[in-house]
């Protein structure tokens, strides 16, 4: 496939060079939109999604590329038409959507009055949405915010509740014998017999029933208090506890106020003593590392461009949004030799890490293109640093903020069985990563074995907190 693509790609050059006398393509920037899309079109092996993401993302022409993800959502949310399906097919079960050309011809019409801006956010988005949602393949129905305007949804729930039960398990059928054998002896409780002096005591006398009526004693006369004697009126209740001779309590609320109660933690790394707060005095810390069976989150720290450590790495991109971040190894994840000398020296003073690069830094700002091929808060574990990590003084990571990394293969392995609210801590909150990045080839890597293991590579290995997948 490689050397299909190459081919096509030598001969595209060679008809420029033939025609413009080089293979500088800046000019097609100059011609109208038009003449710039048939141009495009003319290539061999260019179609009608890569040209318009060429002119969206390259040109800044107004289009509205159509892939797999955009045709999908809009077949499923019923805003592209199809024509009536067979009866024995329900939509849910549907497997082969519309050629994206004609779905393309379709909604570009309806589109072609929004600004560039509005179709490159909502060609990023739907792409993204179809990644973590509405994948091809188990779909994320619970989850999903549009699943009450959705006819996928729709049919599968549809289908669900006019499904025949399931026959019953062999587990099922003796748990049902137990049970009704138990629910037999249960009914038949033994005859209460009573003594027979009792039957006859009853029978022979028999009473007539009354109610019985209880009327509460008459309140006797209170003795007069010798404060009310001498005087023709009494006081009030109330006044009896305001007389001369009572204390009163005087509170100064302003001198002594009466503050929460403070908790104390020791620091790991010295003896002081921090104050926080008693909202927070409960809340567990969370580890390190998580591991699942799609994904593995870490929690790492959150590095500043003011940080020593980001220093003396490539500068930030000013758009970027995320930060450069570092991952902490465990103990036991560390190499023997380190061990060995971690034992020779305080093991509080440092830490091992591994850097992660932002995705639009590691591009130097080129072709992130947000949700289209990188996600907008993707970031690249860096090689070098993950096969021979960095030893931090732990005085540069204290008041530095900390945030999750998800790890795994894709990102829609990485969100699939989360619930909405999680996808949208993630997204606003945390990153992701799902491969490596060499910083002098400029080149992906595979993520290390202690970032992620993906399902295939554990090898009877244990996973946990898997409750979710």
């Amino acid at each position: 496939m490689n050397n299909i693509l190459a081919g096509r790609m030598k001969g595209f050059l060679d008809r420029v060079y033939e025609e413009h006398g080089s293979i500088d393509l800046e000019w097609i920037r100059d011609v109208p939109p038009q003449d710039a899309k048939d141009f495009l079109l003319s290539i061999r092996g260019l179609g009608l999604k890569s040209v318009e993401c060429i002119r969206l993302l390259a040109l800044d022409h107004l289009a509205f590329p159509v892939d797999t993800n955009v045709g999908r959502i809009l077949v499923r949310l019923g805003w592209v038409p199809i024509q009536p399906l067979p009866e024995e097919l329900e939509l849910h079960l549907l497997e082969l959507y519309p050629v994206q050309e004609t779905v393309q011809k379709y909604v570009w019409p309806r589109l072609c009055t929004l600004d560039r801006l509005t179709l490159y956010e909502l060609h990023y988005q739907m792409i993204t949405f179809g990644k973590v949602f509405c994948t091809k393949t188990r779909p994320n129905c619970n989850a999903c915010p549009m699943r009450m305007e959705c006819r996928h949804f729709a049919s599968a729930y549809a289908s669900a509740r006019l499904a025949l039960p399931a026959p019953p398990t062999q587990c099922e059928q003796q748990g049902d014998k137990a049970g009704a054998q138990q629910q037999e002896v249960l009914t038949l409780p033994p005859p209460v017999s009573l003594p027979p002096a009792t039957l006859t005591n009853v029978v022979a006398t028999p009473k007539k029933c009354e109610p019985i009526i209880e009327e509460p004693r008459s309140p006797e006369p209170e003795p007069e208090s010798e404060s009310c004697e001498g005087s023709s009126t009494c006081p009030d209740m109330e006044d009896l506890l305001f007389t001369q001779g009572s204390e009163t309590l005087h509170l100064n609320l302003i001198e002594q106020p009466q503050a929460p109660p403070q908790y104390t933690v020791a620091s790991a790394s010295s003896k002081e003593l921090m104050v926080l707060p008693p909202e927070f005095a409960y809340i567990p810390v969370p580890k390190l590392k998580n591991i699942f069976r799609l994904r593995t989150v870490h929690y790492v720290y959150e590095l500043p461009d003011h940080h020593p450590l980001v220093q003396q790495l490539e500068p930030r991109e000013k758009d970027d949004p995320c930060f450069y971040l570092l991952a902490l190894w465990s103990q036991d994840e560390q190499p023997q030799n380190s061990q060995l000398e971690n034992q020779q020296r305080v093991d509080d003073e440092f830490v091992k890490g591994t850097l992660l690069i932002p995705c639009r830094t590691a591009m130097r700002g080129s072709f992130p293109l947000n949700g289209t091929y990188f996600q907008v808060n993707e970031v690249f574990a860096d090689s070098e640093t993950g096969n021979f990590p960095l030893n931090v003084s732990r005085s540069l990571l204290w008041n530095l903020h900390r945030k999750f990394v998800y790890f795994g293969t894709s990102v829609p392995a990485i969100f699939r069985g989360l619930t909405a609210d999680e996808v949208q801590a993630c997204f606003w909150k945390g990153y992701v990563c799902v491969r490596g990045f060499d910083r002098k080839s400029r080149s992906p890597r595979p993520l290390a074995a202690r970032l992620h293991i993906a399902p295939s590579n554990r090898k009877g290995q244990p996973i946990f907190n898997d409750g979710d997948d």
